[in-house]
């Protein structure tokens, strides 16, 4: 469910900038087996991050059981140009959900797809939600 707040650009602005350094670091851990799993998570939350931030500068809150599908199906609300098909971010959410619920062990190639989710679609993201909280 999705609830009205007053707008909140600093909220927004340290949600975005966590994000941001979050997601370079994640880029930095070598793929292997034993990664995988954490990789695909921590790329998985920067984009539910970057959900979140946008919601914050346009004054709304996703709260509830489907929050986190809240905040990813905000970011398909932005006109943007990626490499890829911004739906393409579910899968990761698909991928996260059977690692964390199901004991899904995720193999290299996994992790990598998810690395070149991020590098498709996250700074395209980042940049237009960047735009709007510097607006406000």
């Amino acid at each position: 469910m999705i609830r009205n707040r007053i707008p909140d650009k600093w909220k927004a602005k340290s949600i975005l900038e966590a994000a941001q350094k979050e997601i370079v670091f994640i880029k930095t851990i070598p793929i292997t087996e034993e990664s995988a799993a954490t990789v695909i998570r921590s790329i998985y939350e920067c984009f539910r991050m970057l959900g979140d931030a946008l919601l914050a500068i346009l004054g709304k809150e996703a709260t509830g059981q489907d929050h986190h599908s809240e905040m990813i199906s905000a970011l398909f609300t932005l006109k943007v140009e990626t490499k890829r098909p911004l739906q393409i971010i579910g899968n990761l959410k698909s991928t996260r959900n059977k690692i964390n619920y199901q004991g899904y062990i995720p193999t290299k190639a996994e992790a990598q797809e998810a690395i070149d989710i991020a590098n498709s679609c996250f700074t395209a993201l980042y940049e237009e939600i960047k735009k709007e909280v510097d607006k406000k």
